[in-house]
């Protein structure tokens, strides 16, 4: 088959599809338009009629209103009939017959719907046959707190299925005339395509050999045959392999490079929070010796070798960042089990120094646990978490620390009395460069609690906040 039939055969396949599928659309909007149409004057229709119903009821001498509807059902139905040009009747609550003049035919369409309108339901419903749309409106009659019957409408809305009949065929008639003009348009076009496929064949081979500022769109689906299209597509295929090869080797050095700076500019982020770990512990057992403020041999002792451990550390933590902007490589921190009691209880008494300068002090209630983690992270992530609480307690001189282990995991809360964090700031707590604007934090960055939310996430915990009088930090890490 000849590369112009083969294009005419497969445009005019895909114009067809196009073609019924907009019909088919279209007729799916029209008619749920017309159908809203109805249901919208259906709706008129009950809202009047109820009203009317009502006032009609209302004003009857008859103190049972269930006797007023059998008493006024004759002049209800008249008048509803006339006024409104459908047919209706009103039947109890057990589904007699009060009074009406729909046909036999409909009574037994009506029923279903009436069954539903005990139970306090309106219901609509429309019925086609041939060019005719009946709709048939159902809902149950509400006076004075109780249900006392039910009534059915007949209408019919045979011109507006008409105008949406009429519309369908107008529309069909342009889609033809459209299908028409296009079809011939695209005969008269593929005879001139096919002419200069030969001579785009040699180009496009030059174009594989590297002349890359040649360039030819791929439009033709035939993979094996021996037509030039298909001649001229194999060889399109062979450049953009190539191409495709040498995008994804710089895209593969590329993602190198983005990780690696994403890597140290984490890290960086994350040790300098982390060098207020042994500084907080150091600062803290400076002032108390020079102070003289504990007269104690043993604790002296340990508070020189608590400084000595710290100052070690942050010496390796020192030697991190040199290797860092090197451009070394740096080695994660291992996990391993630890005592998270002793952990907390250590945190805590060291904080409790620098809380002790604002007159807190921070409660312990914790539970033992040992969990597998990365020790010196998680010492971060409390020293961060209750150095909030210092900073930030307002109202109370007390700050709770609590754990406890509960459904495999083990949960630690940092409770203080604050002011309520805003809404707008709340909302992205654990964000990147979130901070409050009332002066307490202002020299700080604002990732601290992204931070630790990093680092819980990285031990496969959970951290979360409540806002209010009383600021709580929640972190639950597996067991």
């Amino acid at each position: 088959m000849k590369i112009r039939y083969k294009l005419i055969l497969g445009l005019t396949f895909i114009l067809i599809v196009s073609v019924v599928v907009m019909n088919v659309t279209i007729t799916n909007v029209l008619n749920s338009n017309m159908e809203k149409t109805i249901n919208n004057s259906l709706k008129q229709v009950m809202n009047s009629t109820h009203e009317y119903i009502r006032y009609k009821l209302l004003t009857n001498s008859s103190k049972d209103k269930r006797e007023s509807l059998v008493e006024e059902g004759n002049y209800i139905i008249r008048y509803i009939s006339l006024n409104y040009k459908c047919k209706c009747d009103i039947k109890d609550m057990n589904f007699k017959l009060v009074e009406g003049n729909i046909e036999k035919e409909y009574r037994n369409v009506t029923k279903k719907s009436s069954e539903m309108a005990t139970e306090g339901k309106a219901v609509a419903d429309l019925k086609y046959k041939g060019d005719e749309v009946t709709a048939i409106l159902t809902y149950p009659i509400y006076i004075e707190d109780r249900y006392i019957g039910i009534i059915n409408i007949i209408k019919e809305y045979d011109w507006e299925y008409a105008t949406y009949k009429r519309t369908i065929n107008i529309i069909n008639i342009i889609e033809i005339g459209i299908f028409i003009v296009i079809f011939i348009f695209l005969f008269l076009r593929t005879t001139k395509i096919t002419e200069p496929i030969s001579k785009l064949t040699d180009a496009i081979k030059r174009l594989g050999n590297g002349e890359y500022s040649i360039y030819i769109d791929e439009n033709h689906k035939d993979d094996h045959g021996k037509d030039e299209v298909a001649i001229l597509k194999r060889e399109f295929i062979n450049m953009r392999a190539k191409i495709k090869e040498q995008i994804e080797t710089i895209e593969q050095e590329k993602e190198k490079v983005y990780k690696l700076e994403k890597g140290r500019r984490e890290f960086f982020n994350s040790v300098t929070h982390e060098l207020k770990t042994p500084l907080t512990a150091i600062s803290g057992y400076a002032e108390l010796l020079l102070t003289g403020m504990i007269d104690d041999k043993e604790f002296d002792k340990r508070a020189i070798k608590r400084i000595y451990s710290e100052s070690d550390r942050l010496h390796k933590l020192v030697l991190q960042l040199i290797e860092v902007s090197k451009g070394m490589y740096v080695v994660k921190e291992e996990f391993k089990e630890v005592n998270m009691k002793r952990l907390i209880i250590q945190i805590c008494n060291d904080m409790n120094i620098k809380a002790n300068k604002y007159s807190l002090k921070i409660l312990q209630n914790i539970s033992e646990g040992t969990i597998w983690v990365q020790e010196d992270k998680i010492k971060q992530v409390m020293i961060n978490i209750i150095d909030n609480a210092i900073k930030y307690s307002e109202g109370d001189n007390k700050i709770y620390v609590n754990s406890y282990v509960l459904n495999n995991k083990y949960h630690i809360e940092v409770v203080n009395n604050s002011n309520p964090i805003s809404k707008e700031i709340f909302n992205n707590i654990f964000e990147p460069f979130i901070k409050t604007n009332n002066g307490v934090s202002k020299d700080s960055r604002g990732l601290g609690l992204y931070l630790c939310k990093e680092i819980v996430k990285e031990h496969n915990g959970e951290i979360s906040m409540e806002n209010g009088a009383k600021i709580k930090v929640k972190i639950s890490l597996k067991i």
